[in-house]
């Protein structure tokens, strides 16, 4: 048993580095000067050097890409979680054959890659104006979030016992009322799942705003980095710099809110 023990915290020891190398190899980049890292590209710098953070600040536009990677993310979770709550109640307490044949449409739309829809959203978005503009992009990370939210909020609240409901409908609630003030406090561990997962989603993803943020005023942290490695790509260190600027946000965010994640999934938010 302590031999199995030894060997399962070696294995998890050894991933750790794999997945960490990267972030030590981008840290150290951005703390060196070119001449440090042509000279020991893995060596810890003698002295630690934040001009690249200061440069990179002032030339990649990072506060405009992090408010617009703020306001995109909020906003398409905030859509997600309201429209996939009150769709997985509706389909949890209706128990009739339209009803379910909605949550299938919702669960074949996640088998869908996003690949097959990409340039019909695309001319879409273009001939209803909605390229270059928060609320375009909004809506597409709303419609493809809602399909697994649904999933999520459906599972979970079919593990909420009617009576609570019952009682509260005798008492004179409303079902809008049941639902504000009965269900929806108790969906908060799969609220916070929700959250967290789409949170990191959108907040890294690259492809879709690359089709739809072509102008430089929308550009998300992702996107803005993508341009910035090519403009100063013979700068490596400055670079770098700003892909670590870039990470800082997600991963306070992740080591926050890790938690709820384990919770929701503890608290069934994925059964069915």
């Amino acid at each position: 048993m302590k031999g199995t023990r030894i060997i399962v915290l070696g294995v998890v020891a050894l991933m750790a580095i794999v997945f960490l190398f990267p972030l030590y190899v981008a840290l150290l980049m951005a703390l060196k000067t070119a001449k440090q890292s042509f000279d020991s590209f893995y060596a810890l710098p003698p002295s630690l050097n934040f001009s690249n953070f200061v440069h990179a600040w002032e030339t990649s536009k990072y506060p405009t890409a992090l408010t617009n990677s703020l306001i995109i993310t909020l906003l398409s979770v905030t859509l997600i979680i309201v429209v996939s709550a009150l769709s997985g109640y509706a389909v949890a307490r209706g128990n009739k054959p339209f009803y379910n044949f909605v949550f299938l449409l919702f669960l074949s739309g996640i088998m869908v890659p996003f690949q097959v829809t990409m340039l019909p959203l695309y001319k879409l978005g273009k001939s209803l104006h909605l390229i270059n503009n928060h609320w375009g992009i909004m809506l597409i990370y709303g419609g493809f979030g809602v399909q697994t939210g649904v999933l999520f909020f459906t599972g979970f609240v079919r593990g909420i016992s009617r009576e609570i409901e019952e009682a509260a409908r005798i008492d004179g609630c409303s079902t809008p009322g049941i639902f504000v003030r009965i269900v929806m406090p108790l969906l908060k561990p799969v609220t916070a799942t929700v959250f967290v997962l789409n949170v990191l989603y959108i907040w890294n993803d690259f492809l879709i705003p690359l089709l739809y943020l072509q102008d430089k005023h929308y550009r998300t942290i992702p996107l803005q980095q993508y341009f910035f490695f090519g403009q100063y790509s013979s700068d490596l260190n400055l670079a770098f710099a700003y892909a670590v600027m870039g990470m800082i946000p997600i991963v306070v965010f992740f080591l926050f809110m890790q938690r709820f994640i384990i919770k929701g999934i503890a608290a069934g938010a994925i059964k069915g």
